[in-house]
């Protein structure tokens, strides 16, 4: 039986996971087993951990069977006494729920409520908790999901700790998606659920709470499958829950909390999630979507979007069309105005996000729904910028539309050397995101990769965290904190034109000085008969090597000056020391790979994020430039268009690798 690929679900929980944590549930396991005991044990201590706390330090984390709502309800209808009061801050659903709960309950409650895409104000809550000495409880939504905004906990759990209640939290959408201390805030209770940014599936809530808020709650439940109190006693007595637990859904958790470690905690979350979104803001802003919550009121977690005013826009039907294409939004959930939710969280990343951009955009072009005629997503471009393109935002996805080109040609410069390929240790000088390197890796004894950008960085040392053999530093390759004669081998792929901004005259002596800083510094740190080997692209390649580069002169014609001719690059090798330098040019292979030949490509920003010429396009050549592709998908000229520009690049290819050598 063919196994259906799931939709990928950009929505606030459930979420998309992991296969490895779907994997862990296929396990049965005994309720009153040691294993199962341990479980728990390892479970409620990472919990802590993840929270910025521990036992020694005075907290306790309970597991509740049932959602993220079972939760907000134990710990409502047990921490606060009879004679308590409750003060509610609300801005949205989730605050409303616990009003709900608690005068469901009968406790005596307070609000302070303010508009959904509004804050609270921490003086309002000062001012209500000096006047009205009878409240002992504060209970505040972290991330409201309703929205997305992002309340003030830091500053509102100064207040109420210098007021000595007890602070409630609900981080339901928040907790392991961005950092967030316990004691730090002032937080005395935290819920949140296992489906949500720590990336598990659906079946338990989770509670941390001050163990003395914990204790002080004896007698003051008023449920019994929700005593809290009784909950934790069960799970430190005899490690067992009171009731039947979920036990493949802790299963499935145990490994979520696993690969959250591994994506470097809760920091590291958090940096995929807002490169999530970002990437989500840029393409809905670029199609005139806008946001409800101020962006600087706004989570990484979710973001609410504002129906476009135009008459063909249905939000049934734009639901139904994105489903159909495997991708699930949410509705709204506001009272004041109409709008959709779209969320960052779950296993997803940012080549997912910009699938989803593509099917909206498609989507809304199917519902005959305006689209404006421009791509705001990318950053105004200054004539002293050499980053000209985000490569923090793109890093997650920029294996998915680059590809390591020349390997063998690489691996035979390498052999040329008197040392063994299996002996030689070699830097990959701009590694990026590790994709050459992961081609070199058992081949070359030790690997050395160094990348400026902090992006590409993290993903090429998660790549290799567990290879000894392969080591990622962060740093400019135009100085290298390396001894002298370190290296049998160095490599440099398409980074050349990342290190000055151009010249008008490439005939200038002195032009390209950090690419000649570079060559110095390659050769004081090879060893005698070591190697150079870079990769770049000629003029005549970049004019003609990409069968689109005729859609984009104007762009064209700024990166080209970027890109040392290959004159002036065996020049620079000449003046650096070098000697017995050679060329050559793999015409089969193409930078972009597969998707190189899409002629739908340009029409895709996922597909353009393939080449930076594309980062310099101004809206309206990018505008007259998807305009030309769909004329001639449209008439049918497409493919004459392309077979002659593709004859071209098999003639002259994308690339020239260059390598000299250290006498």
């Amino acid at each position: 039986m063919t196994q259906q690929k799931d939709k990928l679900l950009f929505t606030p929980g459930p979420l998309t996971t992991s296969g490895t944590v779907k994997e862990a549930m296929l396990h049965d396991l005994g309720s009153r087993d040691a294993e199962f005991i341990s479980l728990v044990r390892e479970i409620r201590q990472e919990l802590l951990a993840v929270a910025g706390v521990s036992q020694a330090d005075g907290y306790e984390a309970i597991l509740i069977p049932g959602s993220g709502t079972f939760g907000i309800e134990a710990v409502i209808s047990s921490v606060i006494p009879r004679n308590g009061k409750l003060l509610i801050i609300i801005n949205g659903a989730y605050g409303k729920r616990i009003r709900d709960i608690a005068e469901r309950h009968g406790i005596e409650l307070v609000a302070i409520e303010t508009k959904e895409n509004t804050p609270p104000n921490p003086q309002q809550v000062r001012r209500c908790l000096t006047d009205d000495s009878s409240i002992s409880h504060v209970a505040l939504v972290h991330c409201e999901t309703s929205s997305g905004i992002l309340n003030p906990v830091h500053e509102i759990g100064a207040v109420v700790k210098e007021l000595q209640r007890t602070f409630i939290v609900d981080a339901m959408s928040s907790f392991g998606g961005m950092p967030l201390n316990m004691a730090e805030a002032g937080i005395d209770i935290l819920i949140s659920s296992a489906n949500k940014c720590i990336e598990g599936v659906p079946g338990f809530s989770l509670v941390i709470a001050d163990r003395e808020e914990l204790l002080a709650s004896d007698g003051d439940a008023r449920t019994v499958s929700l005593d809290l109190l009784a909950q934790w006693k069960g799970l430190e007595g005899g490690g067992q829950f009171r009731f039947t637990p979920p036990t493949q859904v802790l299963l499935a958790f145990r490994q979520a909390l696993r690969e959250l470690d591994n994506e470097g905690g809760v920091d590291g979350r958090a940096n995929r999630y807002a490169a999530n979104h970002a990437a989500l803001l840029r393409g809905m802003r670029r199609m005139n979507f806008r946001e409800y919550v101020p962006a600087e009121l706004q989570s990484h977690i979710i973001t609410s979007f504002l129906f476009p005013e135009d008459s063909n826009f249905d939000f049934e039907e734009f639901y139904q069309r994105l489903s159909n294409k495997g991708m699930v939004i949410y509705p709204g959930k506001l009272t004041e105005v109409d709008c959709f939710r779209i969320g960052n969280i779950g296993s997803v990343f940012e080549n997912d996000i910009e699938l989803l951009l593509t099917a909206i955009e498609s989507t809304l072009l199917e519902m005959n729904v305006g689209i404006p005629d421009q791509d705001s997503s990318r950053e105004a471009k200054t004539s002293d910028t050499v980053e000209y393109e985000d490569y923090n935002s793109t890093s997650s996805s920029y294996d998915n539309t680059r590809v390591p080109i020349g390997v063998p040609m690489i691996l035979d410069y390498l052999a040329s050397t008197p040392t063994a390929l299996n002996e030689q240790t070699v830097l990959d000088a701009g590694c990026g995101t590790g994709t050459c390197l992961s081609e070199l890796r058992g081949r070359i004894g030790s690997l050395h990769g160094r990348e400026l950008n902090t992006g590409m960085q993290q993903v090429a040392k998660k790549r290799f965290a567990d290879d000894a053999a392969v080591h990622i530093e962060q740093g400019s390759i135009t100085e290298l904190p390396f001894d002298d004669e370190t290296f049998d081998g160095i490599v440099c792929n398409q980074v050349l034109h990342h290190l000055d901004p151009g010249e008008s005259d490439d005939s200038d002596a002195e032009g390209f000085p950090n690419v000649r800083s570079f060559f110095r510094e390659a050769f004081r740190v090879l060893r005698p008969n070591g190697v150079l080997v870079i990769n770049t692209s000629s003029h005549e390649q970049h004019r003609d090597g990409f069968w689109w580069a005729a859609l984009i002169p104007a762009a064209i014609d700024q990166m080209v000056p970027r890109f040392p001719s290959i004159d002036r690059l065996k020049n620079i090798f000449e003046q650096t020391g070098f000697v017995s330098y050679e060329t050559a040019v793999p015409l089969e292979e193409v930078l972009q790979g597969k998707q190189y030949l899409d002629s739908a490509g340009p029409l895709s920003a996922a597909w353009r994020a393939g080449d930076s010429s594309w980062s310099l396009t101004t809206d309206e050549e990018l505008a007259h430039a998807t305009a030309k592709v769909t004329s001639m998908l449209e008439d049918g000229s497409m493919d004459a268009f392309m077979e002659e520009r593709e004859l071209l690049r098999a003639t002259i290819g994308q690339t020239t690798f260059l390598v000299a050598r250290k006498t």
